[in-house]
């Protein structure tokens, strides 16, 4: 096998709280993360040495995509190389999908599909630990990405305990025009904390029972505070009919879940946004590869 192409998909926060900071000034987290079918779409082929990239976008971006080592997918494939002590490389074809400063994970994705898909194109069969090691030292969310599915996710995202898929329902997500930079966000909640959280152990329940409202009533993101486009935004999708409403991640996406796709699609109808709408639906891992 010579080359490989992945999917690596983007995933929403059913609800994100902060349950403290560590010394070493990282977060502490508890989160219900779902994967979902918006993907962005990763060519690797190996060559004799070295990670090169290139990027095709779909859309613009609030901000330039790195090119670089300051490139997720880049960053991957180098500790991959370096970790495996295998001799060679491989050209990385990007093709974004999932919008970036959107709280959607799409850098972690990226990293989660060239390691997932090295791991195959080059046959060496690593231990699901030894993937999940590698993608924590890129990005705090890229253990979750590969394992994908439905899942609480704690600690600094190094905690990943599957939990029951979430089959039913359709999910309408709106990017504004504008993003939040995940660095700002983490300093705005630090400054102003929350008054309010989700109940994570309600959502898990209406998760295992597939009950819409109930998830609706028990999802929440204390990084969505004190900011009133976000809010708008979300209530403009709850007026149109969804069960729950919430900003996933740092933002600025905001999602509705609906229960079935004639209900997304009539809210997609209305005019909710600048931004760009996106109709897509929870899947059951954050990798797929294309045969």
């Amino acid at each position: 096998m010579k080359e490989i192409t992945v999917r690596a998909c983007a995933k929403i926060n059913l609800s994100l709280d902060i349950k403290g900071v560590r010394e070493d000034g990282y977060h502490l987290m508890e989160m219900v993360m779902q994967s979902v079918g918006l993907a962005d779409v990763i060519r690797l082929k190996k060559t004799l040495k070295g990670v090169s990239l290139t990027v095709q976008q779909d859309a613009p971006q609030p901000s330039a995509i790195p090119r670089g080592e300051g490139n997720t997918a880049v960053r991957a494939a180098q500790l991959f190389f370096e970790k495996t002590g295998l001799p060679g490389g491989c050209q990385i074809k990007l093709e974004k999908h999932i919008p970036s400063q959107a709280g959607m994970g799409g850098g972690s994705a990226d990293a989660a599909g060239v390691l997932a898909g090295l791991d195959r194109l080059y046959g060496t069969g690593l231990p699901k630990e030894a993937l999940l090691e590698m993608g924590l030292a890129v990005g705090a969310d890229v253990p979750f990405c590969l394992t994908g599915g439905t899942a609480l996710v704690t600690g600094i995202g190094e905690k990943v305990e599957p939990l029951p898929p979430w089959k039913n329902g359709r999910i309408v997500i709106i990017k504004p025009a504008f993003g939040i930079s995940t660095a700002a966000a983490f300093k705005r909640y630090d400054k102003q904390g929350a008054s309010k959280r989700p109940d994570t152990a309600a959502l898990v329940q209406a998760l295992a029972r597939g009950d819409l409202a109930a998830m609706g009533a028990a999802m929440g993101n204390v990084m969505a505070e004190g900011l009133p486009e976000i809010e708008a935004l979300r209530e403009k999708l709850l007026a149109t009919g969804a069960a729950g409403a919430l900003m996933t991640g740092s933002g600025s996406a905001v999602y509705g879940i609906f229960a079935s796709e004639l209900e997304a699609l009539s809210a997609m109808g209305r005019r909710l946004s600048e931004g760009k709408a996106y109709l897509t639906a929870p899947v059951p891992c954050g990798v797929f590869f294309e045969e």
